[in-house]
């Protein structure tokens, strides 16, 4: 828990703790860390990372279809 405390500490505590379902973030040292603080726990479904899937294939679709192939000049 030292990087989450760490965290806390530097950035301070946001009202939402927003994770997934994973056991390191339902473990009870971590969900204790952030309820002390006031903290309120927010946890998506497990695996919900590929729900960005789609949008991560058209990034990489317009990254290799365009923007590698021209030599854009920054402003």
């Amino acid at each position: 828990m030292i990087a989450l405390e760490e965290a806390l500490r530097k950035n301070g505590k946001p009202k939402i703790f927003n994770t997934d379902q994973e056991s390191q973030f339902t473990s009870d040292k971590f969900t204790s860390t952030l309820l002390d603080q006031g903290v309120k726990i927010s946890m998506d479904g497990e695996g919900r990372t590929l729900d960005n899937a789609h949008i991560e294939r058209v990034w990489r679709s317009l990254k290799y279809k365009n923007i590698y192939l021209n030599d854009y000049q920054l402003l």
